[in-house]
């Protein structure tokens, strides 16, 4: 007689090498440049030289088989897959802005058209909320960088519409919300303990898709709503 393997350490073993490959990924997309930071006229960060390169994308790497775990519990199996790549994909872009000031086009464009049809597939799911949502998000913040000329990036907005099309109009308003009152609250902080200076460019990105990472364990998603 066999047992089956619970799901939540099922993701959670799965998670181990997932979270290998994503830091091996994430090493890859920043490894080389185009463009040096300072050529684009932007500061690097203390975070964005060596040792503490390597030690980001480790530490962005490690929660992963835990978060995957986290996702059994919350979600049926179908859903928690759906989402295990949605977090995978969110840190990926988390690091590339830290790091580097982009967010890769590989990760956000596919990201979308997963999540979309992830909302058609699975039972529960609902494209209309997916894709309202991924209009919404990305149309505000379009606007946003058209009226700041620049202040939040384009990696922003391919964030936020890879966050409208995953989690829905009402759970990405909210997610989008928080990361930009956390990233503010965070840049300040960098500024009057004089690590950045006041033209500083923020890499919002990571603010945006960590937010959206805790607001999908509380509210769910528009392929996996609560």
């Amino acid at each position: 007689m066999t047992m089956a393997v619970p799901a939540p350490l099922a993701l959670f073993l799965l998670g181990i090498p997932t979270a290998f490959a994503v830091e091996r990924l994430i090493q890859g997309l920043t490894s080389t440049e185009d463009r040096p930071i300072e050529e684009i006229g932007r500061e690097r960060l203390p975070w964005q030289r060596e040792p503490w390169e390597s030690r980001l994308r480790f530490g962005l790497a490690l929660p992963l088989p835990f978060l995957l775990a986290v996702a059994a519990l919350r979600f049926e199996l179908g859903e928690a897959l759906a989402v295990a790549l949605l977090i995978a994909a969110l840190l990926v872009c988390t690091a590339t802005d830290l790091l580097r000031y982009r967010v890769p086009n590989a990760v956000t464009y596919p990201g979308v058209g997963l999540a979309l049809f992830a909302a058609v597939l699975l039972p529960e799911g609902r494209v209309e909320d997916a894709s309202l949502g991924a209009l919404f998000s990305g149309g505000t913040f379009l606007t946003i960088w058209a009226l700041t000329r620049g202040g939040f990036g384009l990696a922003d907005v391919k964030v936020a519409v890879l966050i409208g099309a995953a989690l829905g109009l009402s759970a990405a308003s909210t997610a989008l919300a928080l990361g930009v009152i956390v990233g503010g609250i965070a840049m300040l902080i960098l500024l009057l303990a004089g690590r950045v200076s006041r033209r500083q460019v923020t890499p919002y990105a990571p603010f945006l898709a960590l937010s959206a990472m805790v607001v999908v364990f509380v509210d769910g998603t528009a392929f996996a709503p609560h």
